[in-house]
Parts: C-alpha cells; sequence; structure tokens
C-alpha cells in the first residue's frame, strides 16, 4: 500500500515534455510509481482537473535570517516553492567572527533592506564558522528545503577582518586562504558561492560590500574551490552601468573559462540603458558556444515595489506633515491621512520632499483589484494626472486610501522601460537562463516576488493578452528541473520514480493572486508583504502535505541540502 496516491491529474514531469494524465505514487519521502491503476493507498489527493508538477525551486531567496528564527518561511510559502537557496549576492551570516556580527547585520540592513532590529532580536548566533551554522540549520525544520550558498563577503571578512571592511585589496595569501575556506565550506555542504559587484550594495553608513573590493585572482581562487566541488557561483554584476556590465561579464567569464565553474548572474532591463540586456545575452551566447556554463538569472515580472501607507518608503514618507504622522497607530493615522487640510498640505509638500519619486511617477500604478504586472503606459498615474490636470501625487494619495486606507501603487524599475515585459519574455526564453530573483526575504516591505511562481503559470500561461505565452511544459521546467539541476540539489525538480516526493497539486483554471497586504510578524514586530494565493489543491514536501486547498497545515518535513 503506498502512503499517497495523487489520483487523476494531468502530470507535468518538470523535463519539458508534454503533459501525461496519470496518478502519482508516493512511499515515504519518494515517488514510487507513475501510471494507472497503481493500486491503494493510505492517502488519496483528487488531483482531476488539475495539474500535477514538481515542488518549485526558489534560487534566490535571502531567507538566511528567516531560517534562523522562523518554520514557516513567508512570503515563499503558499506558492509551491519547496526548496530555496540562501547565501545570495554575497550576504549572510557565517562563517561570522563574533567581532563582525554588527558588521554583517548592518551590511545585510543596507543591501537587502532587513532591518538592524529584526536581525538582533531574530538572529540566535549559535554559531561561528560555516559548517556550524550549516549544523544549526539541519537541526531545523521548516515547510520547504533549504539550500546555501557560502556568502562571499563573509568569506572575506573571516580572512581579512576589518582590512575587508576598509576595502584594502587582498594579497596573494589573503587570496589562498579565501580557496581554501570556500573549499571547505563547499566540503561542508554549501551548494555554491554568492557574491555582488553592485556599486549601490552598502550599509547604511556608506560601506561597501567586501567583495566590490575582490578582483579577478580572488575570483579564479573560489572557481577552482567551485570546480572540484561541482558548486555554482551566483553574482550580482554591476549591470546598472552598462559599459561596466560588459567589463563585469568579461570578468564572469575569465572565471568560468579559467577554472571550469558554473555561473549564474543577475540580468535585467535597466531604465537608463534599455538595450543593454540584449548585448549581456549575446556576449553569454558566444561564452557558451564556448562551453562555459554561464547563465543569466531574470525575473518574468517589472522589477521594483510595491507603495502604500505601511511601506517603509513612499513620495509622502519624507514630507514634515506625514513624519509627524508616522508614529501614530495605522488606524489613528488613516483617518489624519483622510481629512482634507492634511491632504492637500502633504500633495504640496511630496513637490520638495518627494525626492526621487517625482521622476518615477510616469511608472507608478494604481493597483485595483489584482495587480497586475503588465499595465500600459497610459495607464501611469502621471498620464492620469495630466489629463486630468491633477498633480501626480494627488493621484497616488487616491490610490492610497482606497479600500479603506489599504490601497497599493505598483512601481516599476526594472525589466519595463519600454511598459512591456517583452525584454523580460525575452530573457526568460533565452537558451540557458535561470528564474530567479524572487527575493523572497529581502526587501520585504515594498516588494513581493516570491509569487512570481504564480505569476509563471497565471500570467505567462494561462492570462497573457499582449503577447506571446510561455508553453505550460517549459514553464514548469523552468521552475523546476531546470534550477535544481543546476544547483546540484539531486532528486529534486522532477516527478519521477525515486526522486523525492516534493509536488504540486495546482487547480490552473482557479489559480490566482491576491493583492499583497503588510503583515508584521518578523522579529521585533518588523514588516514584510505577503501576497497569498488560491488555486493550490496540495503541496508536498517530501512526501508529506505542507499545504492543502491554499491553507497551511502545520508539516515542517523541510531539511537542510547539501551538495
Amino acid at each position: 500500500m503506498f502512503d499517497i496516491l495523487i489520483q487523476g491529474g494531468t502530470v507535468h514531469d518538470g523535463s519539458g515534455s508534454d503533459a501525461i494524465p496519470a496518478d502519482v505514487a508516493i512511499r515515504a519521502d519518494r515517488i514510487v510509481a507513475i501510471g494507472a491503476d497503481l493500486g491503494p493507498a493510505r492517502q488519496t489527493i483528487d488531483a482531476r482537473g488539475c495539474l500535477v508538477t514538481p515542488g518549485f525551486v526558489d534560487v534566490h531567496s535571502h531567507l538566511d535570517g528567516n531560517v534562523t528564527w522562523e518554520h514557516q518561511l513567508k512570503p515563499a510559502s503558499g506558492h509551491g516553492i519547496t526548496s530555496v537557496v540562501i547565501g545570495n549576492c554575497g550576504v549572510g551570516f557565517a562563517p561570522c567572527k563574533p567581532e563582525h556580527r554588527g558588521f554583517v547585520v548592518a551590511l545585510m540592513e543596507g543591501v537587502e533592506d532587513i532591518p538592524a532590529n529584526v536581525l538582533d532580536r531574530g538572529l540566535p548566533w549559535d554559531w561561528e564558522s560555516y559548517p556550524q551554522y550549516l549544523d544549526f540549520i539541519a537541526r531545523r525544520r521548516f515547510d520547504m528545503n533549504v539550500a546555501s550558498l557560502v556568502p562571499h563577503s563573509c568569506l572575506r571578512l573571516w580572512v581579512m577582518g576589518q582590512r575587508a571592511i576598509d576595502g584594502e585589496a587582498a594579497t596573494a595569501t589573503d587570496i589562498d586562504r579565501i580557496g581554501e575556506l570556500a573549499a571547505q565550506c563547499l566540503r561542508a555542504g554549501a551548494v555554491g558561492v554568492g557574491s555582488t559587484r553592485l556599486h549601490a550594495q552598502k550599509t547604511l553608513a556608506g560601506i561597501s560590500a567586501p567583495t566590490r573590493h575582490a578582483q579577478l585572482d580572488e575570483y579564479l581562487a573560489i572557481g577552482r574551490a567551485l570546480a572540484s566541488t561541482g558548486g555554482v557561483l551566483q553574482i550580482a554584476p554591476e549591470f546598472n552601468r552598462y559599459p561596466l556590465a560588459e567589463q563585469e561579464l568579461d570578468m564572469i567569464c575569465a572565471v568560468a573559462r579559467q577554472t571550469g565553474c558554473r555561473v549564474t548572474y543577475t540580468l535585467k532591463q535597466t531604465n537608463e540603458f534599455p538595450d543593454a540586456w540584449r548585448a549581456m545575452l549575446e556576449r553569454t551566447a558566444q561564452a557558451r558556444a564556448e562551453g562555459l556554463d554561464i547563465r543569466p538569472q531574470v525575473l518574468g515580472r517589472p522589477t521594483g515595489a510595491i507603495l502604500c501607507w505601511e511601506t517603509s518608503t513612499h513620495p509622502f514618507a519624507k514630507c514634515p506633515s506625514y513624519l509627524d504622522l508616522a508614529p501614530m497607530p495605522l488606524d489613528e493615522r488613516l483617518l489624519e491621512l483622510a481629512r482634507p487640510a492634511v491632504r492637500e498640505r502633504l500633495v504640496d509638500e511630496s513637490r520638495q520632499h518627494g525626492g526621487r519619486f517625482e521622476k518615477l511617477y510616469p511608472r507608478m500604478f494604481a493597483i485595483r483589484g489584482a495587480v497586475r504586472y503588465e499595465p500600459e503606459a497610459q495607464e501611469a498615474l502621471s498620464v492620469q494626472a495630466e489629463r486630468e490636470g491633477r498633480p501626480a501625487a494627488d493621484l497616488v494619495y487616491d490610490a492610497f486610501m482606497a479600500d479603506a486606507g489599504r490601497g497599493s501603487v505598483l512601481m516599476t524599475s526594472g525589466n519595463y522601460a519600454e511598459f512591456s515585459l517583452e525584454p523580460a519574455l525575452a530573457m526568460m526564453q533565452a537558451e540557458g537562463s535561470l528564474l530567479g530573483l524572487g527575493d523572497a526575504g529581502a526587501h520585504s516591505s515594498i516588494i513581493c516576488d516570491a509569487s512570481a511562481t504564480t505569476s509563471m503559470l497565471t500570467y505567462w500561461c494561462r492570462d497573457r493578452v499582449r503577447g506571446a505565452r510561455l508553453e505550460l511544459p517549459e514553464a514548469v521546467r523552468k521552475l523546476t528541473s531546470e534550477p535544481a539541476e543546476f544547483f546540484g540539489l539531486s532528486g529534486r525538480g522532477r516527478l519521477a520514480v525515486g526522486y523525492h516526493a516534493d509536488v504540486n497539486v495546482i487547480d490552473h483554471g482557479r489559480l490566482a493572486l491576491d493583492v499583497p497586504r503588510m503583515s508584521r510578524d518578523l522579529p521585533a514586530g518588523g514588516r514584510r508583504l505577503v501576497q497569498a494565493a488560491q488555486g493550490y489543491v496540495a503541496t508536498l514536501v517530501n512526501g508529506e502535505v505542507v499545504a492543502s486547498q491554499d491553507a497551511f497545515t502545520g508539516a515542517l518535513p523541510g531539511r537542510l541540502l547539501t551538495r
């Protein structure tokens, strides 16, 4: 007898092959049979009219802190994600000596917008070395599996100490030690090394991430460690400055060419250089033709922010009149914000104190009902404001006050220079590209892109009318087997006999996203946007049902994944 039988569904096995009608049988934590008339089971899940897919793999989550203080990894939970990768972009919490804890917290706060008070309250610091950190995670249980990259900044800090913070160049001895330490961490179970080259990634005090000062020789030492273990280098190059981005890609290619390691790098369309992504893809294609395993990591929707009265920033946040109101409980604040005199004063002050938002109104769109991630240019609040002869800030105010003061605005900053997701589609369809950049644990008070897995199946495979869609088998492959195989998550990402039973049962016709809502459930009452979904009939992790009919069961079968 089987433990669980998923019966009557349409199986997308994650390979990209056409779907087939079949049942899926599970015993313990493994898939043991796929076919028809498989026999009885202790529990049967009715999958008639539903898709049955492997669990989704989120390779860019930034849930480094969350895995130390919570078991349900929101907001990724609820979107079919069964495995996540942490340690992205070179920031994290291990290895870390006690004297460097304050700096890595400040760095995470500045780079990934996770407040220091949340981290100070939540992090237990029951580790110093990286193996100790992995041992700590291994003792915990989650509603999904967790794999970890070694943060490059932490490697530099461990070896160089204050010199890494001061931005000094690594000596030959330092580089040898960084390479040796990386190899030790990889042997302990890391799936790779995360790094960043972005100029903007600094502490709030303006101290750059230590990785900004790493040169080619250092990356080669790390690349050799990765090549010997099969690990991945994940890197965020300086993609916001196109000529420099090409140089960054040249360095990435040099590391892959000289060491044989696999590399994935962040890629998006920027407003400043709207065609640069094409050149980056062309250079990547040339490198891949050489046999280098280099993969751009992309997001299938605009990068940017959700703005409302509860987010950490918005056009009125620095206005003197709003600063007076900000300490109030939200309900009291909304009563004040509803007063016409307060509104008039804030709209007027926003012209002087709105800062960069004055230039961003053409890229703001009111959220009415479900979030539309590909709005038309003429729907921008600035266009509507001009049509109505009103300040754009006035329309933002309207949007915020909708839904009893819980209304919100979508602000696009990347992947949307032409008010179209065609560039994002081309990036997703590029040979070798990886889906990622969900940032579930980062920027959590202004973004909620962990729900992008659900968007893939709803918008890209069902609802899009402005252009081409993605075929379901290919979308499922890009959400499952492709990232699992690249990151070495063996036995994950496929529905096949012998594979781990990470499975989704999805009512595709009913699948939908809610509007993101603010939750204050982080340590110290910290804020994060959470976006629920409807249509996930069941999600299984290691053979246990962690969610049923869009509700969490309380099961925590997730475990640490190592190479």
